[in-house]
């Protein structure tokens, strides 16, 4: 009897572990660092958490998020289209294929679509609909860059980003942005002896055209926006080696840049003069909707210029001592707002600027 009920406890314990969600996955902790922050209109904001790979549509006014991601497979990229204003979400499908869904500005689904593609790349970007040319999807996979459009058979635009230079041991393509035909720019790591360098090349798919840039003292984003690049920095500082160079802070830092796509010039730039001392010293550059937001980490300050380099609000205070992310500022009304995850959910925070 003793063996009997043995064997049926065990077999209820059985039953117990599989009722359970077969492939659910506890919520991680978002990080400021891998948010993505997309302006869509007036008081709303995109976010995307690639760390649960989940996109909030976030009302600043009412503190209030809507998820549009259904479930927990990669977000490929997020755009927003204007007038009127919808959000189109690429999810990684099944295989090869990528689910593509289009949504109001209120987070309301409009239509869902899968495209099946050759490959899915490492990474992709969607190109929206521009007078007689169709939805575009940008597809990176090595060095290779494909420009694909309806019926998605092949690629109309392929280009090789293999980059050598004899001042290094190894390139890498370690980023890039595209928003239209023909301008690309492309990210690359560059690695010596004993050390680590960022470059990016800015390509004319259709002339091929390449303007390289050098002249990066440390990591840097690059992003897409109208006729321009925007490059701008971040940096935390710390000790390294003697042999490693580093932003100096008796220097005024480029932590800006805004970069012609026509000429590869560049036209205008932000520069500011961080300390170095403390616990945590550097400083946090965001370019959102035209505007770009330079915190200091060390003051637990920040201030906002327009990407031309203009000054529009010096030295706020950063709520909450430099852990929250800017989301936007309305200069008008004196508020600007900015995302806490202390909680492990989103929140806003409204600051009145002064």
């Amino acid at each position: 009897m003793f063996k009997k009920v043995l064997v049926i406890s065990a077999l209820a314990m059985g039953l117990l572990v599989s009722v359970g969600p077969a492939n659910a996955s506890p919520k991680e902790q978002p990080v400021n660092e891998q948010t993505d922050v997309v302006w869509v209109s007036g008081n709303t904001v995109a976010l995307v958490d690639h760390v649960n790979n989940k996109a909030d549509i976030v009302d600043l006014h009412t503190n209030t998020s809507t998820t549009i991601s259904e479930d927990s497979s990669r977000i490929l990229d997020l755009q927003v289209m204007s007038s009127p204003a919808k959000i189109v979400l690429l999810k990684q499908g099944k295989g090869t294929k990528i689910s593509k869904s289009v949504f109001s500005s209120n987070g309301h689904l409009l239509s869902k679509t899968d495209i099946s593609l050759k490959t899915a790349g490492d990474k992709v970007k969607w190109v929206a609909p521009t007078g007689k040319t169709n939805e575009r999807i940008m597809v990176q996979a090595g060095n290779t860059f494909s420009l694909y459009q309806y019926p998605w058979v092949k690629p109309n635009v392929t280009y090789n980003a293999k980059f050598d230079d004899k001042g290094y041991e190894n390139l890498s393509v370690m980023d890039w942005d595209f928003q239209g035909y023909p301008y690309l720019a492309v990210k690359y790591q560059a690695q010596g002896v004993m050390s680590t360098d960022y470059l990016v090349k800015l390509v004319n798919l259709y002339s091929r055209n390449e303007t390289v840039i050098k002249d990066f003292n440390t990591d840097f984003s690059i992003q897409s926006s109208g006729n321009f690049y925007t490059a701008f920095t971040s940096y935390t500082y710390q000790p390294v080696p003697g042999n490693v160079s580093r932003p100096s802070a008796d220097e005024a830092q480029k932590v800006f840049r805004l970069i012609s796509k026509a000429t590869g010039k560049e036209t205008g730039s932000v520069k500011q003069v961080f300390k170095e001392e403390g616990d945590i010293s550097g400083w946090v550059t965001e370019a959102i909707n035209g505007q770009v937001f330079v915190g200091d980490l060390q003051g637990h300050s920040w201030s906002l210029f327009s990407q031309g380099g203009a000054v529009l609000v010096k030295k706020q205070e950063w709520p909450k001592n430099g852990t929250t992310k800017f989301l936007y500022a309305n200069v008008k009304s004196k508020t600007a707002y900015f995302l806490d995850y202390s909680s492990g959910d989103i929140s806003v925070i409204a600051s009145t600027l002064k």
